[in-house]
């Protein structure tokens, strides 16, 4: 039998790169989820005529269909975690410092 003759891999630019730690899921490419802005629940100012034809078609009484609002007032907890507001803080945030803090605990407790 002939010998085999082993050559050097060949090195590419993505063969060498350093890794980060993650510290949340991966993101949409959007700015609105880079930044991380949250959701302001008033729904009153989406007037898009395609949302305006679906409203319309709501089977709600009218008082009941005026309520689409759902934002709370920025103080109405303190502004650290665990405490959350709809209109104030990022749920991705939220959620993201909920399993990294506390659900994380639960989850290696169970020795899984």
């Amino acid at each position: 039998m002939s010998e085999v003759t082993k050559y050097p891999k060949k090195q590419f630019s993505w063969d060498n790169f350093e890794s980060k730690p993650s510290t949340e899921p991966p993101l949409p490419f959007s700015d609105v989820a880079e930044k991380h802005v949250p959701n302001p629940y008033i729904n009153s100012s989406l007037t898009h005529e395609k949302i305006q034809a679906i409203r319309a078609k709501s089977t709600l009484t009218a008082e009941k269909r005026a309520q689409i609002d759902y934002h709370q007032a920025a103080d109405l907890y303190p502004t650290s975690f665990p405490h959350f507001v709809r209109g104030r803080d990022s749920l991705r945030e939220h959620i993201t410092e909920l399993f990294t803090t506390q659900i994380a605990i639960y989850d290696g407790a169970m020795g899984t």
